[in-house]
């Protein structure tokens, strides 16, 4: 019945406009360099794109002939302003160039004398999109930066053979990894983009043109701009895009209300695949892509209802009958590390509590009994599971914004607990193709997913008793390999990982159990006391924290494996050798 209600709400909000979005815009427009020819159109290029987007509702920063200097300030000032953003937008007309495989922007004071130049002189436009990312929903980024540059013709001549020199035309493939963006090129790469006969070029002439269009989504509008710049330069240059964007962009949304049903609609199937996972990460991201959305409360409650319960069934968690939770210590801290909650961030909670007259103690950072007894007085007040835990609900309750570490330096995990993932449910979530690809790979599998410093591991479900080989090779076909786990932390995540699913964790009697395996092996013919034990990838294994008493090649056949082993008091994560996979395997993608 609730999803029934929920799905009903949802189709009569269909036909109403969209709300108001947040649009911002950076536009820069170089041209008058001081150690090159002056270019024609790119300031002209860059008022025609502002005046484009303003009449689209975008909050315009227009700036021309920018210093180096002058435009990482200007940008950084900018990201300060369209914090939370829906949508951005950067275009850029001027000189570019490609070093080492990585395209840079110019600005007007660059001289390139040798390669120690290139750093300080121009900006890396992957670390300009990545910004971008972190600050909005949806980024688009229009690069006219492909125009023949004397600055990085004369650059690559005098550094480099004259055969390097002529590769280097024009901007390079993006290589790097980037979510939630689209960028657009003028050219393709290695071609030149022009600058036409007219005050523009043809590049931002097809993009002013089509970018006003009614209730046409984004990737659909570059088809158009491709097809016109192709045609005004005789297939001499053809426009490049590269698309990550999970969600889909309406620019100019009709008075018919096209726009609107279409957006609402893709709302509606996001919120549908979050229900059909419920996973926390999953309502994570339904709440990032809709921070204002029409079904936002719903997700708020039913991804706190899943950090509850995960709390309450922590070892030493204990509820009570009013339904009060008293997390254990260690459970309290894991929880609020995986919501990357900092010393800043818990001191902002406790202001914010004491502000409101519940008595959390000194404002020091520090979350002892006291701060946790006022956090959980606040959450039975507000509505919320009351367990003394900083959750994502309970910051938004007290009106508390986190400050948003860096993705890699904050570990992921998908949920508590191994399922079966429909892929095609997934992908409308997820945008990591390691994680869709293998997916597709363990469909009817059940298995759990995390990030760890940028890598992806998925913990498998195999069951009893797979071998070696069989294994490897489902890594393989999924993409990565089995788990190396070559450091203190890493073992800390991947055990993590699978910890609190007691499916991964087979009774191996007297109080003692056998967790999944990874990628560390006995090569065949190597017995013990002599080891013989390497990882998959050959790497060293310089570091095995064995359990006591393990190794013991007590298993059956020559070549065994290393799985997690617990026997109480030794923690969990130590490690023991075992002839089979008993339960689950760990794999690495790199």
């Amino acid at each position: 019945m609730l999803r029934f209600l929920i799905l009903a709400f949802l189709f009569s909000l269909a036909t109403f406009p969209a709300l108001a979005e947040k649009r911002t815009a950076f536009i820069v427009g170089n041209a008058d360099y001081a150690n090159a020819g002056p270019l024609a159109n790119p300031v002209n290029d860059a008022r025609l794109v502002a005046d484009t987007l303003e009449g689209l509702g975008f909050d315009v920063a227009l700036a021309t002939d920018l210093t180096r200097a002058g435009l990482a300030e200007e940008f950084s000032a900018f990201l300060d302003r369209t914090e939370g953003a829906d949508v951005t937008l950067f275009y850029y007309a001027g000189h570019g160039m490609q070093f080492e495989g990585q395209n840079y922007l110019l600005g007007v004071d660059a001289a390139l004398r040798s390669a120690f130049d290139v750093q300080s002189e121009a900006l890396p436009l992957n670390r300009i999109v990545q910004m971008l990312e972190e600050k909005a929903r949806a980024a688009l980024v229009f690069i006219d930066a492909c125009r023949d540059n004397p600055l990085a013709t004369d650059f690559y001549t005098q550094n480099f053979s004259p055969t390097r020199a002529l590769t280097t035309r024009g901007l390079a493939p993006m290589a790097g990894r980037f979510q939630g963006s689209m960028l657009m090129f003028a050219a393709s790469p290695g071609q030149v983009a022009y600058d036409g006969d007219s005050e523009n070029s043809p590049f931002t002439q097809a993009l002013a043109k089509h970018l006003p269009t009614e209730n046409i989504e984004i990737l659909t509008l570059m088809k158009r701009v491709i097809r016109d710049v192709k045609a005004d330069t005789e297939d001499k240059q053809v426009p490049t895009v590269t698309n990550d964007l999970a969600l889909e962009v309406y620019l100019n949304l009709g008075e018919g209300g096209e726009g609107a049903a279409i957006a609402a609609a893709q709302e509606e199937a996001i919120f549908e695949a979050a229900l059909a996972i419920n996973t926390e990460r999953a309502w994570d991201i339904y709440l990032k892509r809709f921070p204002t959305g029409s079904m936002r409360d719903l997700a708020l409650t039913a991804r706190e209802e899943l950090t509850a319960a995960a709390l309450a069934s922590a070892p030493g968690s204990v509820v009570a009958e009013s339904g009060q939770i008293t997390v254990a210590r260690e459970a309290a801290a894991s929880a609020e590390q995986s919501l990357g909650l900092s010393k800043e961030d818990a001191r902002a909670v406790q202001v914010a509590l004491n502000a409101r007259g519940y008595d959390a103690g000194p404002e020091d950072s520090v979350i002892g009994t006291r701060t946790r007894r006022a956090i959980a007085d606040f959450q039975a007040a507000a509505g919320l599971p009351s367990t003394g835990v900083v959750t994502a609900g309970t910051a938004e309750a007290l009106n508390v914004e986190f400050v948003v570490a860096e993705t890699s330096s904050v570990p992921i995990v998908s949920s508590v607990n191994a399922r079966r993932y429909d892929p095609k449910t997934l992908a409308l979530l997820e945008t990591d193709p390691r994680l869709l690809n293998a997916a597709k790979v363990l469909a009817g599998k059940e298995f759990v997913y995390g990030y760890f410093e940028d890598r992806l591991y998925i913990g498998v479900l195999t069951w009893c008793c797979g071998r070696h080989d069989g294994v490897k090779a489902l890594a393989e076909r999924s993409g990565g390999h089995l788990a190396t786990l070559t450091t203190p932390e890493e073992n800390d995540f991947a055990f993590r990982l699978v910890k609190d699913d007691q499916r991964f964790w087979r009774d191996h009697g007297d109080n003692s159990y056998v967790g999944p395996t990874f990628g560390l092996y006995q090569t065949e013919g190597a017995r013990e006391p002599d080891g013989g034990w390497g990882w998959v990838t050959g790497e060293p294994a310089d570091w095995i924290p064995w359990f006591p008493s393990q190794p013991n090649n007590s298993g059956e056949g020559q070549a065994v494996m290393a799985a997690f082993f617990n026997e109480p008091p030794i923690p969990y994560n130590r490690w023991a050798d075992a002839h089979v996979v008993h339960t689950g395997i760990i794999i690495e993608i790199d």
